[in-house]
């Protein structure tokens, strides 16, 4: 029977798993063998064309595409979330099932 504290830990580790959207989870995490790096192309292969280039854009040229009408506030929101959320699953130190 694990220890209190392991329970908890469990139980944060699928709240946290859970609030992931299902179209932005992993069927397979892949071993630390074949994500040697995380990422650039890596990570890229889960996103998509847009998503790739608002993530890597800087500050400055958001704030100037977002202002203008170019891109949606919410969409580089999406985007940053989609990402982080891609990296969670790819680098959390107890992986889910």
């Amino acid at each position: 029977m694990p220890a209190n504290w392991q329970k908890i830990a469990g139980e944060k580790r699928d709240s946290v798993n859970g609030a992931i959207p299902k179209a932005w989870r992993l069927s397979k995490i892949p071993s630390k063998e074949e994500q040697r790096d995380v990422t650039g192309k890596y990570i890229q292969q889960f996103l998509s064309a847009e998503e790739i280039e608002i993530t890597e854009t800087d500050a400055v040229d958001i704030a100037a595409k977002t202002t203008s009408g170019q891109w949606k506030a919410v969409d580089v929101a999406k985007a940053f979330c989609h990402r982080a959320a891609l990296a969670h699953q790819l680098v959390s130190c107890k992986r889910h099932t």
